[in-house]
């Protein structure tokens, strides 16, 4: 099937974000969301080519989202019929608007990059906002509520005393649980009690730090590891 001329700058759009090593996880985001606009812009405007597009389709484009709802909008009707998002129970609920400021963003690093290759001397994504959204505060644990969390392991095998160690750093540090599990021992300085954290989300390494009961509990744990596992755990 016959590429159109956005489909195309998409399918180049993804390869070029493929050779900056971008994480899967934002290349399926791009992907994802870039089709869905695209699909709409075909379906509801017949607009195929880059210099159709128009800031007014963007600003529709968000208020088809926001009145359909949830799982409604697809990039093939016939996709429907294999994934039956109507069976789903926020089926057609309201999309957030945090959700809807990603497809903004989506949308305006696909059309910053066709500005920048060239392809647009007029961008309609120059002034499109996102929309404002207020942070919560999300509620936090007690100290007892803590060690409730932790007694639910079971210290007497290798992983539950694995587990329990591993919660109590993603607490004490803050780091994500990806980072986590990405740690070495080298990266872990117990001098100045801080860890080397390589493989973060924005592919910037940077130092966590962690108490002194955290470093307790650190070192029995590396005994314990070298005494009943190959190290590789």
């Amino acid at each position: 099937m016959k590429l159109t001329e956005l489909e195309f700058h998409l399918e180049d759009f993804l390869l070029s974000c493929q050779s900056k090593n971008l994480s899967s996880k934002t290349l399926s985001s791009y992907e994802q969301s870039l089709k869905l606009f695209l699909a709409y812009l075909k379906a509801e405007h017949e607009v195929e080519e880059v210099k159709r597009v128009k800031v007014g389709h963007i600003r529709q484009y968000v208020a088809y989202v926001q009145e359909r709802g949830k799982y409604t909008v697809v990039n093939r009707e016939t996709s429907k019929n294999i994934n039956h998002p109507q069976n789903r129970r926020d089926y057609k609920k309201t999309v957030s608007n945090v959700t809807i400021n990603n497809y903004i963003r989506n949308i305006k690093v696909f059309f910053n990059w066709l500005e920048q290759e060239g392809e647009l001397h007029k961008n309609p994504v120059a002034n499109i906002k996102q929309i404002k959204t207020e942070r919560r505060q999300k509620a936090g644990i007690s100290q007892e509520e803590f060690n409730a969390l932790l007694s639910q392991f079971d210290y007497t095998k290798f992983h539950g005393y694995r587990n329990k160690v591993i919660t109590m750093i993603l607490q004490d540090t803050g780091m994500r649980i990806s980072e986590c599990l990405a740690l070495e021992v080298d990266f872990i300085d117990f001098k100045h009690r801080m860890i080397l954290v390589t493989k973060t989300k924005g592919r910037k390494e940077r130092y966590v730090y962690f108490s002194q009961v955290m470093a307790r509990e650190l070192k029995h744990y590396l005994k314990f590891k070298d005494r009943y596992t190959d190290g590789k755990n």
